[in-house]
């Protein structure tokens, strides 16, 4: 330690003492270290996921995620004062997380519940889902039946209509709430006096404002056949009050 005297020939350590505390608080981060941490945390992200077990795969996602934060707040956060409220912060986010997967995971794993069910899976389930290539290859090589004799009018009422016009094509879907003017009601008889089985299949081929109507039904010639679209308009007529 260097010494310095003042002019009364006292012993002036206060410059060397401050440089000493500077350096005794200076916080050395050890890049080397955090990079190779980072190198072995993206193998283990990599490989995790590889052995197809959910368990493996959710304790390999949030270790990773947990090793990080604490390199972080170690490192480049310098929470010195912070650590018990950050334990605390983070025990927190984990216990409300875990209760968020608790109260969604039912709904996300079932296809139906006390008053809304996902008919697009259903659906799925109901055509059946691809499976490995060996059951590919299989369905490949008996898959012999043209895609329209598959088609379910009803069913695809479901998928594509009963979101506005109603599973029972009252016009009540949830997002016909919305519309203005309101989707039409396939019920109702009035409906029916200024309609018929022509206009139907016009406006399921080209939409709502092919006859005047409102743009917000929009045409379906893109995504059925012409015989798909006349077996929608027969589930439509069928909805009609008397049929």
């Amino acid at each position: 330690m260097a010494e310095h005297h003042d002019g009364h020939g006292q012993l002036d350590t206060k410059s060397d003492k401050g440089h000493d505390a500077h350096h005794g608080d200076a916080h050395h981060i050890n890049y080397k270290k955090i990079y190779f941490t980072l190198l072995a945390l993206l193998a283990v992200s990599i490989i995790g996921p590889e052995f197809g077990i959910v368990w493996v795969t959710l304790v390999t996602a949030f270790g990773i995620a947990l090793v990080k934060t604490q390199l972080v707040v170690n490192n480049f956060m310098h929470l010195k004062w912070e650590k018990r409220i950050m334990k605390w912060v983070l025990t927190t986010s984990l216990v409300l997380m875990g209760l968020m997967m608790a109260g969604v995971s039912v709904d996300i794993l079932n296809h139906e519940g006390n008053n809304w069910e996902n008919v697009a899976a259903q659906a799925a389930v109901e055509r059946g889902l691809p499976g490995h290539e060996g059951e590919l290859a299989v369905e490949e090589e008996t898959e012999a039946e043209p895609v329209a004799a598959a088609f379910s009018a009803p069913q695809m009422f479901g998928l594509v209509c009963a979101s506005c016009h109603g599973t029972a094509g009252d016009g009540t879907g949830p997002a016909g709430a919305a519309l203005t003017p309101p989707p039409a009601n396939f019920t109702d008889p009035a409906f029916w006096a200024t309609r018929d089985r022509a206009r139907i299949v016009t406006v399921i081929r080209e939409g709502a404002p092919a006859v005047g109507g409102s743009p917000l039904m929009v045409g379906w010639s893109a995504s059925f056949t012409p015989e798909q679209i006349e077996q929608l308009a027969d589930h439509v007529m069928s909805l009609r009050p008397g049929q």
